[in-house]
Protein backbone atom coordinates (compact mmCIF):
# COMPACT_ATOMS: atom_id res chain seq x y z
CA UNK A 1 0.00 0.00 0.00
CA UNK A 2 3.06 2.69 0.98
CA UNK A 3 4.39 1.92 -2.36
CA UNK A 4 1.62 2.81 -4.91
CA UNK A 5 1.67 6.13 -2.46
CA UNK A 6 5.28 6.63 -3.40
CA UNK A 7 4.95 5.77 -7.07
CA UNK A 8 2.37 5.32 -10.10
CA UNK A 9 3.10 2.64 -13.02
CA UNK A 10 3.03 4.43 -16.37
CA UNK A 11 1.92 3.29 -19.59
CA UNK A 12 5.08 1.60 -20.33
CA UNK A 13 4.82 -0.61 -17.08
CA UNK A 14 7.88 1.22 -15.29
CA UNK A 15 7.51 3.04 -12.42
CA UNK A 16 7.70 7.12 -11.52
CA UNK A 17 7.81 8.41 -8.48
CA UNK A 18 5.21 10.79 -7.06
CA UNK A 19 6.90 13.37 -6.96
CA UNK A 20 8.04 13.81 -10.30
CA UNK A 21 4.36 13.57 -11.58
CA UNK A 22 3.87 16.41 -9.15
CA UNK A 23 6.73 18.25 -10.56
CA UNK A 24 5.92 17.84 -13.99
CA UNK A 25 2.87 18.92 -13.50
CA UNK A 26 4.12 21.91 -12.31
CA UNK A 27 6.46 22.49 -14.65
CA UNK A 28 3.73 22.22 -17.71
CA UNK A 29 1.74 24.31 -16.21
CA UNK A 30 3.70 27.12 -15.55
CA UNK A 31 5.74 26.66 -19.05
CA UNK A 32 1.86 26.88 -20.62
CA UNK A 33 1.27 29.93 -18.25
CA UNK A 34 4.29 31.74 -18.81
CA UNK A 35 3.85 31.16 -23.05
CA UNK A 36 0.17 32.69 -22.90
CA UNK A 37 1.61 35.11 -20.47
CA UNK A 38 4.36 36.37 -22.83
CA UNK A 39 2.32 36.44 -25.57
CA UNK A 40 -0.54 38.94 -24.51
CA UNK A 41 -0.41 42.63 -24.67
CA UNK A 42 0.34 44.23 -21.36
CA UNK A 43 -1.79 47.56 -20.69
CA UNK A 44 0.39 50.59 -20.17
CA UNK A 45 1.16 50.98 -16.23
CA UNK A 46 0.46 47.61 -15.60
CA UNK A 47 3.85 46.62 -14.61
CA UNK A 48 5.47 48.09 -11.56
CA UNK A 49 8.22 50.68 -12.98
CA UNK A 50 10.17 51.30 -16.49
CA UNK A 51 12.05 47.70 -17.08
CA UNK A 52 10.18 44.09 -16.64
CA UNK A 53 13.66 42.75 -16.35
CA UNK A 54 13.31 41.53 -13.18
CA UNK A 55 10.33 39.78 -13.79
CA UNK A 56 11.94 38.33 -16.85
CA UNK A 57 14.40 36.75 -14.08
CA UNK A 58 12.38 35.88 -11.53
CA UNK A 59 10.31 33.61 -14.60
CA UNK A 60 12.91 32.20 -15.86
CA UNK A 61 14.26 31.56 -12.49
CA UNK A 62 11.24 29.54 -11.46
CA UNK A 63 11.51 27.58 -14.76
CA UNK A 64 15.09 26.35 -14.19
CA UNK A 65 14.26 25.44 -10.92
CA UNK A 66 11.17 23.01 -11.58
CA UNK A 67 13.08 21.90 -14.97
CA UNK A 68 16.02 20.91 -12.68
CA UNK A 69 13.79 19.80 -10.06
CA UNK A 70 12.00 17.53 -12.59
CA UNK A 71 15.60 16.14 -13.23
CA UNK A 72 16.73 15.67 -10.00
CA UNK A 73 13.84 13.50 -8.93
CA UNK A 74 15.18 10.65 -11.40
CA UNK A 75 18.03 10.71 -9.37
CA UNK A 76 21.52 11.61 -9.64
CA UNK A 77 22.49 13.28 -13.13
CA UNK A 78 25.87 14.23 -14.62
CA UNK A 79 27.32 17.51 -14.87
CA UNK A 80 26.50 18.62 -18.37
CA UNK A 81 23.23 17.76 -17.62
CA UNK A 82 22.82 21.37 -15.63
CA UNK A 83 24.32 23.31 -19.01
CA UNK A 84 21.95 21.39 -21.22
CA UNK A 85 18.79 22.62 -19.50
CA UNK A 86 20.53 26.10 -19.50
CA UNK A 87 20.34 26.00 -23.42
CA UNK A 88 17.12 24.15 -23.66
CA UNK A 89 15.99 27.63 -21.54
CA UNK A 90 17.82 29.78 -23.23
CA UNK A 91 16.88 28.94 -26.63
CA UNK A 92 13.15 28.69 -25.50
CA UNK A 93 14.11 32.77 -24.43
CA UNK A 94 15.04 33.11 -27.54
CA UNK A 95 12.13 31.47 -28.97
CA UNK A 96 9.74 33.25 -27.14
CA UNK A 97 11.25 37.37 -27.27
CA UNK A 98 11.41 36.22 -31.26
CA UNK A 99 7.67 35.26 -31.38
CA UNK A 100 6.32 38.20 -29.55
CA UNK A 101 7.03 40.24 -32.57
CA UNK A 102 3.78 37.85 -34.05
CA UNK A 103 1.67 39.16 -30.92
CA UNK A 104 2.74 42.73 -31.76
CA UNK A 105 4.93 43.14 -28.93
CA UNK A 106 9.04 43.79 -28.65
CA UNK A 107 11.47 41.68 -28.96
CA UNK A 108 14.28 42.66 -26.67
CA UNK A 109 17.70 41.60 -26.18
CA UNK A 110 17.90 42.67 -22.59
CA UNK A 111 14.66 40.93 -21.97
CA UNK A 112 16.40 37.17 -23.50
CA UNK A 113 19.61 38.55 -21.24
CA UNK A 114 17.37 38.28 -17.98
CA UNK A 115 15.67 34.73 -18.99
CA UNK A 116 19.32 33.57 -19.40
CA UNK A 117 20.72 34.86 -16.00
CA UNK A 118 17.37 33.72 -13.92
CA UNK A 119 17.29 30.10 -15.84
CA UNK A 120 20.92 29.78 -14.36
CA UNK A 121 19.71 31.05 -11.10
CA UNK A 122 17.14 28.49 -11.22
CA UNK A 123 19.10 25.34 -12.30
CA UNK A 124 21.94 26.71 -9.83
CA UNK A 125 20.16 26.80 -6.99
CA UNK A 126 18.42 23.24 -7.15
CA UNK A 127 22.34 21.75 -7.99
CA UNK A 128 23.90 23.54 -5.09
CA UNK A 129 20.36 22.23 -2.64
CA UNK A 130 21.24 18.67 -4.07
CA UNK A 131 25.47 19.26 -3.96
CA UNK A 132 24.95 20.32 -0.30
CA UNK A 133 22.40 17.80 0.87
CA UNK A 134 24.60 15.06 -0.80
CA UNK A 135 27.53 16.49 0.88
CA UNK A 136 26.10 16.43 4.36
CA UNK A 137 24.54 12.89 3.99
CA UNK A 138 27.66 11.29 2.92
CA UNK A 139 29.96 12.93 5.37
CA UNK A 140 28.42 12.99 9.13
CA UNK A 141 29.16 15.34 11.65
CA UNK A 142 32.20 15.17 13.87
CA UNK A 143 30.08 15.27 16.95
CA UNK A 144 27.96 11.91 15.95
CA UNK A 145 28.79 8.65 17.33
CA UNK A 146 28.80 7.11 13.92
CA UNK A 147 32.00 9.80 13.11
CA UNK A 148 34.03 7.56 16.03
CA UNK A 149 33.63 10.00 19.38
CA UNK A 150 33.09 8.09 22.44
CA UNK A 151 29.96 8.65 24.35
CA UNK A 152 30.04 8.59 28.25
Amino acid sequence: MAKSLTSVRTVSGQRTSTATIIVAVLLVVYWLLLFCGTHIRIPKGMLPGQSDKLIHFAAYAVLGTLLMSLRATRGVYPWYSVYARWFVLSGYGAFDELTQLLVNRNADVLDWLADNVGAAVGLGFVTLILWLFRKSVRSPSPDSPSAGSAQD
